[in-house]
């Protein structure tokens, strides 16, 4: 390990103290924000059965120096039994081990299993480098860099209100510190989804698809301004059109997209764009939207001066669920959750150009700054019994040249990453594992 990850690593163990303990003094949420990088259950233990879910999936054992091997598996699950104390060490070629005293082991009693320990690793010369895990609230669906780079916004789909982070950097060393949760009034309805950062009014916009309702909040104060109704049912993307007049709004069960004046607030319309709308992006003349249809591998096209859909671009034969879609250079990204895919588009004509199978339920797509990488949230393979439940293993994050779609990089997430997001200045890579209610902050190198 080269000396500046030496200091990078021991910074990792003490920073993050420090700044929890200064969000202690002002936040009402202690528990959010807490920095898991060094979190552990300690306990005395002189022998030592546990079910062990890991990334990657075949890692070795080893205890006392000696590998040791699984009494059994099942489900992804390997079960050890280890007696005596002593540390373990996991281990994978390419990775840094991890190790761990038995006695302070961070085993918890989780996924119908007692004694569970989730173990992931992190590549030894990456390019996305770990800077450190954070906890939310309950189900963090997404994340936000505000314009600025100094804030993070996460919306929580299994509770009321919205995570406010801190980005903080001393030296070469970035960190999260929990700000506030803002919690608007009028109910205590959970379910916020997306958010939009609307520079020009200095506000963010924060859609909840419990209530159809999209909140406003101003950004420099983090106060509540208003709420209005979409007018459909379970509201999910927000965006706005190059000129900034109009901001737009997906509605998820009603197959339409509500606009909005974005000075007034007035609901001008909804149009209907005959699938489920997901994911939206505009032109950079504004003059037509493509909205990701969530039931079809398809891309809706919306004539904005018509104000109706104008066209459809099938990205291939059979089924699929176009979710998240970004217009760059006349070309569209768009992820497909069912097939596992990212694709480019030809944004004029709709000819699939590239098409790779990344892993299973791809979420978030995100480009970078500079337009060259797309960064992608895969959230592994679902519960075979109930998706809302962990999984037979972990989710990644994968970071794909934008120009081809081949792999740069995947680092590992936890049970189902989901959030997305990409620093301003592309200096920074968050995502959110949303089962976990936790983040995870990477530094881009």
């Amino acid at each position: 390990m080269s000396l500046r990850l030496q200091i990078q690593f021991l910074f990792l163990l003490l920073f993050p103290l420090f700044l929890f303990s200064q969000s202690l003094s002002s936040s009402p949420d202690v528990i959010a924000g807490t920095n898991l990088s060094t979190g552990s259950i300690s306990n005395t233990i002189s022998g030592l059965s546990f079910h062990l879910k890991s990334a990657p999936a075949n890692l070795n054992v080893y205890f006392n120096g000696n590998l040791i091997r699984p009494l059994s598996s099942s489900n992804e699950l390997r079960h050890y039994q280890i007696e005596g104390s002593g540390s373990l060490s996991f281990r994978s070629p390419g990775y840094v081990s991890l190790d761990y005293d038995i006695g302070a082991l961070p085993l918890t009693n989780d996924q119908n299993q007692n004694n569970f320990l989730q173990i992931k690793l992190e590549l030894e010369n990456g390019r996305l480098q770990n800077s450190g895990r954070y906890v939310t609230g309950i189900q963090p669906k997404s994340a936000y860099f505000t314009p600025d780079g100094s804030r993070l916004i996460v919306p929580l789909l299994g509770e009321r209100g919205i995570d406010v982070f801190r980005v903080v950097r001393t030296g070469f060393i970035y960190s999260l510190i929990f700000e506030r949760r803002l919690r608007p009034p009028g109910g205590n309805a959970a379910g916020f989804v997306e958010a939009f950062m609307d520079l020009n009014r200095r506000e963010i916009w924060v859609s909840n698809m419990t209530e159809n309702r999209v909140y406003i909040f101003d950004m420099d104060s983090l106060e509540f301004k208003t709420s209005m109704s979409t007018g459909g049912i379970f509201p999910k993307v927000i965006v706005q059109n190059p000129e900034g007049n109009l901001t737009l709004v997906s509605n998820w069960v009603t197959h339409d997209i509500s606009i909005f004046d974005s000075d007034t607030k007035e609901l001008l319309g909804r149009i209907p764009v005959g699938g489920i709308p997901r994911g939206m992006a505009f032109s950079p003349d504004g003059l037509s939207l493509y909205a990701a249809i969530y039931d079809a591998p398809v891309i809706a096209v919306v004539d904005m001066a018509e104000g109706s859909l104008r066209s459809t671009y099938r990205l291939y034969e059979g089924v699929g669920a176009a979710r998240h879609i970004i217009y760059n250079d006349g070309h569209l990204y768009v992820s497909d959750m069912y097939r596992g895919t990212v694709n480019i588009v030809d944004a004029h004509s709709g000819v699939l150009l590239a098409s790779r199978r990344i892993g299973p339920n791809i979420n978030t797509i995100v480009l970078s700054p500079d337009g060259d990488h797309i960064f992608a949230s895969s959230r592994g393979r679902n519960n075979p019994q109930d998706y809302t439940r962990p999984g037979p293993d972990l989710g990644a994050l994968y970071m794909l040249r934008s120009d081809d779609l081949s792999l740069v990089e995947r680092v590992w997430g936890g049970n189902q990453p989901t959030g997305l997001a990409v620093s301003p200045d592309g200096a920074l890579m968050v995502f959110s594992n949303f089962l976990d209610g936790n983040l995870e902050l990477y530094v881009i190198e």
